[in-house]
């Protein structure tokens, strides 16, 4: 992603095996903060009238989904680089792009519930990667959030006693937490008067299917804008094989 970077790839591969995630700095300069706040704010006042209908806009949280579709800023970030590169280091040189949404804690708001973005987890073999980058930074009192390490290797517990393992993961602005989508995590309470604002950047393996569609979801005239790196990174011609009558013979995945 453009301006994003990883200090310590190999560290951070390896707190996410092990903790089920890693905190990275400086994933965002103060330029790109500055952008992406502004354009997160714009599709936020462009969908006030659909968000409370939606459910999108919530007494906790407000989100927007698939915000490469709704924002050429947006678009912008959706390219390789070196926050690409932690995510491959995890999930193979041939991930994907599973996801890319805007969230912020309302004031007063109770928060959410420790909960699994992918339900199953598979130790050892991390499925879903998702990544937090604060637009604002991350504090107890404004809502950070908040991970229980080890809960990607499958912990069953589920009940509110997991909250005692709880980790709140304060972070400047511009830094990220990357975890295990696995792993139980949740926005916590914004106690205080202003946003908490953050994008949720989800990576997968190549053959495991995204939770969102970003070929059957950007504008053609934004299609026409990728090279073929960006295509790849979102998903185009990620099908399954398929068997072709006339031709008898298969296509995709090498399986001629």
């Amino acid at each position: 992603m453009a301006g994003m970077y990883a200090a310590d790839r190999t560290g951070g591969r390896t707190e996410i095996l092990r903790d089920g995630y890693t905190v990275v700095e400086g994933v965002l300069d103060a330029a790109a903060i500055a952008r992406c706040t502004d354009a997160l704010d714009d599709v936020f006042a462009t969908e006030a009238d659909i968000a409370d209908v939606r459910q999108w806009n919530t007494a906790d949280y407000r989100v927007a989904y698939m915000l490469p579709a709704k924002h050429p800023v947006f678009l912008d970030q959706c390219r390789p680089g070196p926050l690409v590169e932690l995510a491959a280091s995890v999930l193979g040189d041939d991930c994907v792009f599973a996801g890319f949404n805007g969230i912020t804690m309302n004031p007063g708001g109770a928060g959410q519930p420790l909960h699994r973005d992918h339900p199953q987890p598979t130790p050892g073999v991390p499925l879903y990667l998702h990544a937090v980058i604060a637009l604002d930074r991350f504090t107890v009192a404004n809502g950070a959030t908040r991970v229980v390490p080890g809960s990607h290797l499958g912990s069953a517990v589920e009940e509110p006693a997991t909250e005692a393992c709880a980790v709140h993961v304060e972070l400047a602005a511009g830094a990220a937490v990357v975890f295990d989508a696995a792993g139980l995590h949740a926005g916590s309470a914004n106690a205080t008067r202003a946003p908490r604002r953050a994008l949720h950047v989800l990576f997968a393996r190549r053959w495991v299917q995204p939770h969102w569609d970003f070929p059957g979801s950007l504008r053609e005239a934004d299609i026409a804008t990728l090279d073929d790196d960006r295509r790849r990174l979102l998903g185009f011609g990620n099908v399954p094989a398929r068997y072709d009558h006339d031709a008898r013979r298969s296509f995709g995945y090498g399986w001629g």
